[in-house]
């Protein structure tokens, strides 16, 4: 173990004992940090992979130009960005999960214009509002592409300069170089982990996350994957979440957008509008592997649990069991 764990929470320390290595915790209780420590592998300040835990980052910056007035939720995406043609899918529908452009665009992800005009080009596999299904790669290129075409900045650009900036946060779309050195490797991420989470060859859910990425390279690294490809401190992560307590992201993140069966989740969720998870207490999002980043406004709580090491969600469940034991 390294880092912080303050008096009162020595049995968060002792949940992630049994998590093994590469794990990252942060937690704020009552905006004071109250553990913020890695196990073997990782230290506070090593940038991990977030995968799916960084979409409500992403969608606070579509959200940041809503509060402007750049941009309405009831707004035709194709007022923006007319090569997606369809003036029935909304602004809502993007960040809600309801756009039915879901399936993983054949493209190098790596390359937005190439990847952003296979997206366009690509038929949808639903009508806007017609199903709910996590789009879990497409969303960052669809929340990210509106942010280029009214800002002019890219996303990872716009969230650099717009949030985590001003609001003191180590999270990033796209790692700068001089910080790659930073980034912990991906362990357990094979072939077949890759192939149990798609599941079903030729089900939407497979379709949308496509084909296994190299995200050990630089180019992935370094380029804006919006949806998954997020790199963070737990400490960032959980701070974001934190500056949602304290009032000071854009209105709207943590507001409901649908409830639904969610096709590629496989359950009833409720979509945030910022494209994140509300599920009682908690409003937050998980990623691949098990991460997990979440505020608890019930207990002014922020936290964030992240893993180099791919495996389930038991982990992360155990450490938020230690911290709610922690808080009474």
């Amino acid at each position: 173990m390294e880092g912080l764990t303050a008096p009162g929470y020595e049995g968060v320390a002792d949940a992630m004992a049994t998590c093994g290595p590469g794990v990252a915790v942060a937690a704020i209780v009552d905006g004071q940090v109250v553990v913020d420590a890695t196990t073997e592998g990782l230290t506070p300040r090593t940038l991990v992979h977030t995968w799916s835990a960084i979409k409500p980052v992403t969608g606070a910056c579509v959200l940041a130009l809503v509060d402007r007035g750049r941009l309405d939720l009831d707004q035709p995406v194709a007022s923006v960005w007319p090569e997606l043609g369809d003036d029935r899918l909304l602004v809502r529908h993007v960040l809600t999960h309801c756009a039915g452009r879901i399936a993983c665009p054949d493209a190098d992800l790596t390359d937005w214009s190439a990847t952003t005009s296979a997206l366009a080009a690509q038929p949808p596999d639903a009508a806007p509002g017609e199903i709910v299904c996590e789009h879990a790669i497409t969303f960052g290129f669809l929340a990210g592409e509106l942010v280029r075409r009214v800002d002019g900045r890219t996303l990872g650009t716009f969230l650099r300069e717009e949030l985590t900036g001003p609001l003191g946060l180590d999270v990033h779309v796209g790692v700068p170089t001089a910080d790659l050195h930073r980034v912990a490797d991906t362990v357990g991420l094979d072939d077949a982990y890759w192939a149990d989470v798609c599941g079903d060859a030729a089900s939407l859910r497979a379709r949308s996350l496509g084909p296994r990425p190299d995200v050990h390279t630089d180019a992935w690294r370094t380029s804006e994957i919006p949806a998954v490809n997020g790199h963070a401190t737990a400490l960032g992560l959980a701070t974001f979440h934190q500056r949602l307590l304290e009032g000071r992201l854009p209105p709207l993140v943590d507001r409901p957008g649908v409830t639904a069966h969610d096709h590629f989740v496989g359950e009833e969720v409720t979509w945030s509008l910022a494209g994140g998870q509300i599920g009682g207490d908690d409003i937050g999002m998980g990623g691949l592997g098990g991460q997990w980043a979440a505020a608890r406004p019930a207990d002014a709580l922020a936290w964030a649990f992240l893993t180099s090491h791919v495996g389930d969600f038991e982990r992360a469940q155990r450490v938020e069991d230690a911290l709610l034991a922690a808080l009474g």
